[in-house]
């Protein structure tokens, strides 16, 4: 009977720090939420609830087992989604991704209509992350004017120390455009429409 007492009391212990555990990411779900319905004007994305996203190929940032992912998809050339990055997206990291409470992860989603060069500048990344300076690149595509042509693009990466022969000879390939398309186009059938928008959700299983 005591050994019995002891395993439920046990028992209780840990359904009570699960439930604790719970409470707190309910809570740090809807502070993100809040974070970032003030910086877009309201509540956004209602439409995709219950919706899956692949993310295993996307660059992200934040611990991989972190209970609560952010799917930011965007476009480097649209100016709501710069000033996102630059005035929204730094609370968000400290707060909660630099912590390990969340996992952030960034989707190529250039739309042509508005921006034709935009696409361009998702496949630079990929190239800068090619050489292991994906978030580098990705920060100063959002902090500098739009870059339009290959050569201020260029710029960019020797300005962060990248092998220029490298990247050229990247951004002059396929395998990353290829990408960016797909990407757009798996956007395009979950409904998404404009950027930026993020979703935020717990984190299912791996993928």
């Amino acid at each position: 009977p005591q050994s019995s007492s002891e395993e439920i009391a046990a028992l209780k212990r840990q359904v009570q720090e699960i439930r604790t555990q719970q409470a707190s990411m309910e809570r740090d779900l809807q502070a993100i939420k809040t974070i970032l319905q003030r910086a877009q004007g309201g509540p956004t994305g209602d439409e995709f609830v219950n919706k899956t996203v692949l993310i295993d190929n996307e660059p992200s940032r934040g611990s991989a087992s972190a209970k609560v992912t952010i799917v930011e998809v965007s476009d480097f050339h649209c100016p709501f989604c710069r000033r996102q990055t630059l005035q929204t997206l730094p609370q968000v990291m400290k707060e909660y991704v630099d912590t390990g409470r969340v996992r952030y992860v960034f989707v190529d989603y250039p739309i042509a209509q508005l921006h034709p060069e935009a696409a361009k500048a998702h496949e630079a990344a990929a190239c800068a992350g090619d050489q292991g300076k994906y978030w580098e690149m990705h920060t100063s595509l959002f902090t500098n004017a739009p870059a339009r042509d290959t050569a201020q693009l260029s710029a960019q990466a020797k300005s962060l120390g990248l092998d220029l022969g490298k990247f050229t000879a990247c951004l002059g390939g396929s395998v990353h455009a290829a990408a960016v398309r797909e990407s757009v186009a798996r956007m395009q059938q979950l409904g998404v429409e404009g950027t930026p928008l993020t979703l935020v959700g717990l984190t299912p299983a791996p993928g």
